[in-house]
């Protein structure tokens, strides 16, 4: 499919690819009413991030195989509906034990559209071609967690958290939409002819491969940091430098702005593993002076910056270590694509509830640092094969 796409391609294949991230950045405001609301307490509110972190790893793990054996788009559109029909469970939802619950459900939904758009971008681009289309749709991405949050603030100030989540219900129906209008991009004689059990055994073959194991890891540790933000910045801000619903979310949208800004700047250098040292180093380096800010109390403005220099350096490791893990493993695509983003949300839901023990600003500081440190151990190796392959 090496064609003009227009925009339309692109722009649902990059909501859909945001579609995880959305799903948690659109409610963050809202936690600390739904603490209230549920009569909870914050790591339980905050529990609502790891179920659904849960959900979407699951999800993408179990159904990424099975798209490349019967196709991509009819399971895309099944992924939406099913989301839809979660997100009115969560919305009718009486405690909070049954809303998590409930999170599951819609992150297993949701993780069709990230797993499957990834694998549409493999079937149509390779190499180079990859690299910078995913970049496009991690610019893309930028625009869905900065207008979530927002959007998410506005909503908290003006209805409950309920209709928060009818807002979200109704983006996961227009995805819906848009899903159903997409092409298929992997033909019938391209799927794998084999059996279900035969399909999911390609989740383990996959990390037979060194670069998609180093990149998978890599980008692990990259969310270990990237979901201690997400999940302790609405405490921090709100709590400990008191800004309301409202005054967070614009904060929250300028660090997801960085992000996209960091996905863009990524294409720019001439070899990929340029970009991936720099921006592990970077990423490490802004992990601990936000730490030192953190805990010191450092101004909110000065808190913020570093907030922005480490969501810029994230967006910069993504397109580069997403391309060289699905390059690596293009046959497989859709169990590439399913391991690969399924290990990032499992490391969201292993990091969401640490950051929620004891004093939010120490344990939040502490994944945050672990996982940058984490990410640049890996990353170096992982540059260096790079290079010997293209020696070849």
């Amino acid at each position: 499919m090496k064609k003009k796409l227009g925009a339309f391609i692109p722009a649902t294949l990059g909501m859909l690819t945001a579609f995880g991230p959305f799903v948690t950045d659109f409610y963050l405001p809202a936690l600390p009413e739904m603490t209230e609301f549920f009569h909870t307490s914050p790591a339980l509110a905050s529990m609502s991030l790891t179920t659904g972190m849960i959900g979407l790893a699951a999800g993408q793990v179990f159904i990424g195989p099975l798209t490349d054996k019967y196709g991509r788009k009819r399971i895309l559109v099944a992924s939406m509906f099913i989301f839809a029909i979660a997100s009115v469970l969560c919305i009718i939802s009486p405690n909070i034990y049954v809303f998590n619950l409930m999170r599951i459900f819609q992150g297993i939904a949701g993780a069709g559209g990230i797993v499957i758009s990834k694998s549409m971008a493999t079937d149509m681009f390779s190499g180079k071609e990859l690299a910078n289309f995913m970049a496009l749709l991690g610019s893309i991405n930028g625009i869905a967690p900065v207008c979530a949050p927002v959007i998410g603030g506005v909503m908290a100030g003006i209805t409950t958290w309920q209709g928060v989540f009818c807002l979200l219900l109704a983006i996961g129906l227009i995805l819906m939409v848009c899903s159903w209008f997409m092409p298929e991009t992997l033909p019938s004689e391209k799927r794998i002819n084999k059996s279900c059990l035969q399909v999911y055994a390609n989740l383990f073959r996959v990390f037979h491969n060194p670069r998609f194991t180093l990149s998978t890891l890599a980008a692990m540790a990259c969310f270990l940091t990237f979901f201690a933000y997400i999940a302790s910045s609405p405490f921090i801000l709100q709590r400990i430098y008191g800004l309301t619903p409202f005054e967070f979310s614009l904060c929250f949208a300028l660090n997801a702005l960085m992000i996209g800004i960091g996905a863009a700047i990524a294409p720019r250098f001439k070899k990929e593993t340029t970009g991936l040292k720099k921006g592990s180093a970077h990423f490490m380096v802004a992990a601990c002076i936000l730490a030192v800010c953190l805990l010191t109390h450092m101004p909110l403005v000065v808190v913020m910056v570093f907030y922005m220099y480490l969501m810029s350096s994230f967006g910069l490791m993504q397109p580069g270590l997403t391309a060289t893990a699905l390059d690596a493993e293009r046959e497989n695509a859709g169990a590439a694509s399913a391991i690969f983003g399924a290990s990032g949300f499992v490391a969201g839901a292993v990091s969401s509830p640490i950051v929620a023990l004891g004093n939010i600003a120490v344990t939040s500081s502490c994944v945050m640092v672990a996982g940058t440190i984490i990410c640049i151990m890996l990353t170096f190796p992982l540059c260096n094969r790079i290079k010997k392959l293209s020696t070849l």
